[in-house]
């Protein structure tokens, strides 16, 4: 036999009264609600089912939601993330980081940053072949309550596993270059990274460009001047080749 209830205050409930604790956990339905009940009271807890492998609950005040997502639940010594079900959460994006680096590790350096809400996982490479299609990629993302709402997240840390260091990247919202601060490319592909980069002999070739232009017009002006002397008046022309050396050896031709 089903037992049913009347309406009464539920009309009143919304998504920010409901949490989910405990995605993929073998915990029962009551076992969870029990736990949630010594944190806010079991009167305060409306409605209960398992949905997507976990527990939904939905509660009496927003109040007690947020209550319960700060704390977190213990079920038989097993403690259970609570999220609440509308999520002021902000998506994560992590880069550069090597597969031996554990979910663990990056749990705990994030949520010096504020509070993390989601299993992280793993970003396919994008293979297009079927073979390769289990080949993840060296980027990991995750949802998190950021401690400064107001602010975009784009850090990044150091980490030293077997005597080699990596620096790992996190950004949410758009992606932006850790050098410059601009958006739309990363700092290894960094325009101004690049210019730096360059040698000197190619920063100095536009000037020996311009510097060999000069040499030819110069050239070319006096090639045409000792053409018009030895038309036009043949006695100047030894006299201007004398003339001639020491404008050499300043290079001021």
């Amino acid at each position: 036999m089903v037992g049913v209830v009347g309406g009464g205050s539920f009309s009143t409930l919304t998504r920010k009264n409901g949490i989910k604790v405990g995605a993929g956990s073998p915990c029962s339905v009551e076992e969870v609600c029990l736990a949630v009940g010594e944190i806010i009271g079991h009167g305060n807890i409306k409605s209960a089912a398992r949905m997507n492998g976990a527990v939904v609950l939905f509660v009496e005040k927003v109040e007690h939601a947020q209550q319960v997502v700060e704390k977190g639940v213990s079920v038989n010594g097993l403690f259970l993330q609570v999220s609440p079900l509308t999520l002021p959460s902000t998506k994560i994006m992590l880069s550069n980081v090597p597969p031996f680096i554990s979910d663990e590790f990056l749990i705990k350096e994030l949520s010096r940053h504020g509070k993390v809400v989601s299993p992280v996982k793993k970003v396919l490479s994008g293979c297009k072949s079927p073979l390769l299609k289990h080949v993840v990629s060296h980027r990991r993302q995750l949802f998190m309550i950021l401690n400064r709402k107001d602010e975009e997240m784009n850090l990044r840390f150091h980490v030293r596993v077997d005597d080699f260091d990596y620096v790992l990247f996190a950004t949410s919202g758009q992606m932006k270059c850790f050098g410059c601060g601009q958006e739309g490319h990363i700092i290894k592909m960094c325009p101004d990274k690049a210019e730096l980069a360059k040698p000197d002999s190619e920063k100095q070739q536009p000037v020996a460009a311009e510097q060999g232009k000069k040499q030819i017009v110069r050239r070319m002006l006096w090639r045409e001047t000792l053409l018009m002397l030895r038309r036009e008046n043949p006695p100047l022309l030894p006299l201007l080749l004398l003339a001639r050396l020491p404008l050499r050896g300043n290079q001021r031709w």
